[in-house]
C-alpha cells in the first residue's frame, strides 16, 4: 500500500515537473527551430502577407517532437503571443520587434498559435 502511494506520488511529481518545465523546453525548441530553419524577418513578412500557415512550414521532425511533447504536457495555456515574443526576444530581436511593431504580423501570429494548439490538443 505504501509503495503504491509512493509510486503514485512520484508519478504526480514527475507530471508536475514536466508541466512546469514545458515553457522552458518549448522556448529552447522554438529558438532552435528559428535558428536552424533560418526564419528571417523577410520570410515571416511573406508568410504574413500571404497568410500562410506556420504549421505547414514545420518539418516533420519538429511536428513529431511537438506531438510527443503534447502527450506529456496536459495543456499549453502558457503559449500566447506575449509568451512567444518574450521567448524569442533575446535570440531573435528583429522577429520580436516585427511582432511587436506590426499589428498584422501580431494578428497572424495569434492565429498561428491557436492553430498549433488546436492541432496538438483536438
Amino acid at each position: 500500500m505504501v509503495l503504491e502511494n509512493l509510486k503514485g506520488f512520484g508519478k504526480m511529481t514527475l507530471q508536475g515537473m514536466v508541466a512546469t518545465q514545458a515553457p522552458v523546453v518549448l522556448k529552447g525548441m522554438l529558438n532552435e527551430l528559428l535558428r536552424r530553419d533560418d526564419i528571417t524577418v523577410a520570410k515571416v513578412v511573406v508568410m504574413v502577407e500571404k497568410n500562410q500557415s506556420l504549421w505547414s512550414h514545420l518539418s516533420p521532425e519538429i511536428t513529431h517532437s511537438l506531438y510527443r511533447a503534447a502527450e506529456r504536457v496536459p495543456d499549453i495555456d502558457f503559449l500566447t503571443v506575449e509568451w512567444f515574443i518574450d521567448a524569442i526576444r533575446e535570440d531573435h530581436r528583429a522577429l520580436a520587434s516585427l511582432f511587436l511593431g506590426w499589428k498584422k504580423s501580431r494578428n497572424w501570429l495569434t492565429r498561428q498559435i491557436e492553430a498549433i494548439k488546436k492541432e496538438l490538443y483536438d
